[in-house]
C-alpha cells in the first residue's frame, strides 16, 4: 500500500461539485470505489490511484456526459493543488509555473510525473509514466488539462493560453468543446498528455506574480514531498507502527527507542515534516481499518486486535470519529 501511487483526496472536491449538478450522489459512488467521502475535509489525506480512477470511471458513467472531465476541470480552484496551486498562481512567468509543476507535481499525485520539454520554440508540459503508473481514465486526463490551464490563466491571464494540447484518448465526442474549453487546437490519440506554450511568451514576466509567496509555496511543497518519500521519518514511523499494532505497544517512547532517539527528537522531526506522532498513529489505524473492512476477511474483533486497540468499543469510538459511522454500518 505504501509503495502504490497516491493522489490527494481533496482533488475530488470539483468532481463532487460537478456530480451534484447532475443530481448524482457523490458519497454513494465514493463508497462503491472504496473511498470515504468524509476524508475530503482532511487537507492531506491521500488515496491509492486505483480507487481514485475507479471513482472517475463510476462518475463518468453515471453522469452520462462525454464531456464530464471538462466540467470537473472547470471547477478546480488553486487550493485543490495544495502548496503547488499557491506556487502556480504566484509565479512570475508561465515558464516559471511550468518549472514549478515539473518539480512539485508529486504533491498532488505520485502517479507518474510531469516533464518540461523545450523544443522548436515551444515549452511543453508533458506527462510520463513510471512502472507503477495506473493509467488514468480519459475523463481524469481531461479534467487535469483543463484544471492546469485554469491555473495558468490565474497566473498570467489570457496570455497563458496554450498553443496546442495533445491528449491520449480518441476524443470522438465533442472535439470542438475541447478547443473551446482550452482556447487552442487539441490533438487526440497522442502518446501522452502535452500542454504546449510559445516559449518566448511563456518567459515574459507576470507583474502580478509574487516571488516571495511563490518561494514560500515551494518550501511548503518540498516539505510535503519529503514526507512522502521512503526515507522520511514519517514513513519510517508508519512502518514501525504497522509492525507494532498487533502487540498493542504503540507508545511514542518505544517507537523512538526503535529509532535510537528520544521521544522529543522524534516529535521535532515529525513536526518538521508537517505531522505528529498522534496524527500518524491515527491515520495509519484509519487507513488499515478501511482496508480490512474493504477486504472483508476479518471480524471486528480481529480488526480491533490487528489495530492495537484495547477493546472493540475503543475501536468503534475511533472509527466513528474518523468516518462518522460505526464499522458495522460503514459498508452497508
Amino acid at each position: 500500500m505504501l509503495n502504490k501511487p497516491t493522489i490527494l483526496a481533496v482533488t475530488l472536491a470539483p468532481m463532487k461539485e460537478a456530480l451534484l449538478s447532475y443530481g448524482v450522489d457523490f458519497d454513494a459512488l465514493s463508497r462503491r470505489a472504496g473511498i470515504d467521502p468524509d476524508m475530503l475535509a482532511r487537507a492531506n489525506t491521500r488515496y491509492p490511484v486505483e480507487r481514485i480512477q475507479k471513482l472517475w470511471q463510476l462518475a463518468a458513467e453515471t453522469s452520462g456526459d462525454p464531456l464530464f472531465g471538462l466540467r470537473v476541470g472547470s471547477l478546480v480552484r488553486p487550493g485543490v493543488f495544495h502548496a503547488l496551486g499557491l506556487g502556480i498562481v504566484s509565479s512570475t512567468s508561465v515558464l516559471e509555473a511550468l518549472e514549478r509543476i515539473e518539480r512539485y507535481s508529486s504533491v498532488v499525485s505520485t502517479n507518474g510525473r510531469f516533464v518540461l520539454v523545450r523544443k522548436d520554440g515551444l515549452a511543453s508540459l508533458e506527462t510520463r509514466r513510471t512502472d507503477a503508473t495506473v493509467m488514468p481514465t480519459p475523463q481524469a486526463m481531461d479534467a487535469l488539462v483543463v484544471a492546469v490551464c485554469r491555473m495558468f490563466a490565474l497566473c498570467a491571464g489570457p496570455s497563458a493560453t496554450p498553443v496546442k494540447v495533445r491528449l491520449p484518448h480518441p476524443g470522438a465526442a465533442g472535439a470542438e468543446a475541447f478547443s473551446e474549453a482550452l482556447g487552442c487546437p487539441v490533438e487526440f490519440g497522442a502518446a501522452h498528455v502535452a500542454i504546449a506554450f510559445d516559449a518566448g511568451l511563456a518567459a515574459r514576466p507576470v507583474f502580478s506574480g509574487n516571488p516571495d509567496l511563490a518561494a514560500e509555496a515551494d518550501r511548503m511543497a518540498a516539505r510535503y514531498i519529503e514526507g512522502l518519500t521512503a526515507n522520511s521519518v514519517a514513513t519510517t514511523v508508519r512502518a514501525l507502527l504497522l509492525k507494532a499494532m498487533p502487540s498493542g505497544n504503540l507508545e511514542q517512547d518505544g517507537i523512538a527507542r526503535s529509532l535510537n532517539q528520544s521521544a522529543s527528537t522524534l516529535q521535532r522531526r515529525l513536526r518538521q515534516e508537517g505531522t505528529s506522532y498522534q496524527r500518524l498513529l491515527d491515520a495509519t489505524r484509519r487507513d488499515m481499518a478501511l482496508e480490512y473492512l474493504k477486504e472483508g476477511r476479518h471480524s471486528l474483533a480481529e480488526i480491533t486486535f490487528l489495530l492495537g486497540f484495547a477493546d472493540q468499543s475503543n475501536f468503534t469510538r475511533a472509527f466513528r470519529r474518523w468516518t462518522g459511522r460505526t464499522p458495522r454500518h460503514y459498508l452497508s
